[in-house]
């Protein structure tokens, strides 16, 4: 990863002529190449860096800000989110719900930086940044685990209605609690589907799954 500040690179070599996008395609390039080495997907045309375990991904996104200056600043805000593969299809089929993402945190202290004139130094302790808190609060290898976590710690990051959908997906007890707790959050249009979901699963009728 070190690589990307060669003597003739751009992060190497910033200066007010360099254009803010290449540095900050530069810097994402860095990011994806390291965490490529540790299993994960990097797509460079909408940078983000994503990995599976069973049904659930992790995917961390990387935004420029329109407010970039030439030999000044060069945003980078990284957006971490928890999806659901079977979700997406589900919402599909059952055409109830929004996306397939249930956990989108954003209490963290590396969420927004300025990259320009970033060194080796600073892109590693970002990168050391990056990894604990993805051991800490996105370890998504147990299944199960994660989402019980979520769930108990009541958290106040999760994605209310497609939690909610994901509950119903999976026919788990816990939905009816969770609709009652978050009531307004989920609103009365996508409780009554639910609903309905879940009524179809009684004895006669068939569930689209």
């Amino acid at each position: 990863m070190t690589t990307f500040w060669t003597e003739d690179s751009i992060l190497t070599n910033q200066s007010e002529h360099t254009p803010p996008a290449e540095i900050f395609d530069a810097f994402c390039q860095a990011i994806g190449f390291y965490y490529q080495q540790k299993g994960y997907k990097y797509t460079k045309s909408r940078p983000k860096v994503k990995i599976e375990s069973k049904d659930l991904f992790v995917e961390i996104n990387f935004w420029s800000s329109r407010s970039n200056m030439a030999g000044s600043s060069v945003g980078l805000e990284i957006l971490p989110y928890v999806g659901s593969k079977k979700l997406k299809k589900w919402i599909k089929a059952n055409k109830t719900g929004r996306n397939e993402y249930i956990y989108g945190p954003t209490k963290y202290d590396f969420r927004t930086q300025n990259i320009y004139g970033s060194s080796v130094d600073f892109f590693l302790d970002l990168i050391l940044k990056i990894d604990k808190y993805i051991a800490t609060n996105l370890n998504i290898e147990d299944n199960k685990k994660f989402i019980d976590k979520l769930l108990a710690e009541n958290n106040g990051e999760m994605i209310l209605d497609n939690v909610a959908c994901y509950l119903a997906m999976n026919n788990d007890p816990r939905l009816a609690a969770f609709i009652e707790e978050h009531v307004e959050g989920l609103g009365t249009e996508l409780i009554a589907k639910l609903k309905d979901i879940e009524a179809s699963r009684q004895p006669g009728n068939e569930l689209i799954s």
